[in-house]
């Protein structure tokens, strides 16, 4: 396998991924649910739950593609308009901002993966009404594509390897090369450098050296799994 060089680019890892672009979906303020019928389809109340904490959760049940959830916390045209951009949603959204006005708090998350971001309005009298449920009242993605490459992608695997972050290896890796890498250490260090990387047939593989022990590891991440925003891009290692 040939791998070309390429310049080495600084990674900032998130600490948070809940984890689709461009369309923009809204509705007014939505008529509540009665109590009986949220009670039967959606389970306990929720109304004790903050507006963030209520969005992350609907954010987190559309990602990975719960829509009798999606349908519980959101209203019908926030459900529409979030299945409408993708079903399952992904899972590396990230929230990145909240702010309230007017009765409503707006919830802002960015798709590492893929770009783009999505608001969410939770209101305010929704939620501690009723069951709390249907409170999330509209959804809007915009925004410019700013999604992680593949070699990104391998990067943030590496370093999470390399201070033996077990949550974020596994995140960004399969169960079988999470296994390898914890195989040839559970910390792999600090001393690894990307030194290649090279596209071929749907993988990029990104190649490292470590310059402690002159050891070399070829990363393989899948360009389809990171698009459609799957976790465990990386899904292949080589390790000599």
């Amino acid at each position: 396998m040939r791998i070309k060089g390429q310049n080495k680019a600084r990674v900032m890892v998130v600490a948070l991924a809940v984890t689709a672009p461009i369309a923009l979906a809204g509705a007014a303020a939505p008529a509540l649910a009665t109590s009986a019928q949220t009670a039967t389809s959606c389970g306990q109340s929720v109304a004790s739950l903050d507006a963030v904490a209520y969005a992350d959760r609907l954010v987190r049940g559309w990602g990975r593609g719960d829509l009798a959830a999606t349908a519980c916390y959101g209203n019908a045209a926030t459900a529409g308009a979030l299945s409408a951009q993708a079903t399952p949603g992904g899972i590396h959204w990230r929230r990145v901002s909240a702010e309230g006005a007017a009765g409503t708090i707006y919830v802002t998350y960015h798709d590492d993966a893929r770009g783009g971001n999505l608001l969410v309005g939770v209101q305010n009298v929704g939620l501690r009404a009723a069951d709390g449920w249907h409170a999330a009242y509209t959804a809007r993605f915009s925004g410019e594509p700013r999604a992680w490459s593949p070699v990104q992608w391998s990067d943030n695997l590496v370093r999470a390897w390399g201070r033996g972050d077990t949550k974020w290896t596994s995140y960004y890796a399969t169960p079988a090369v999470t296994k390898a890498l914890a195989g040839i250490s559970a910390v792999g260090g600090s001393s690894w450098r990307r030194i290649a990387s090279e596209g071929a047939a749907g993988t990029t593989y990104v190649a490292y050296r470590n310059d402690a022990n002159g050891h070399q590891l070829v990363v393989g991440v899948s360009n389809v799994g990171l698009t459609q925003g799957d976790a465990h891009a990386a899904y292949r290692i080589q390790y000599r």
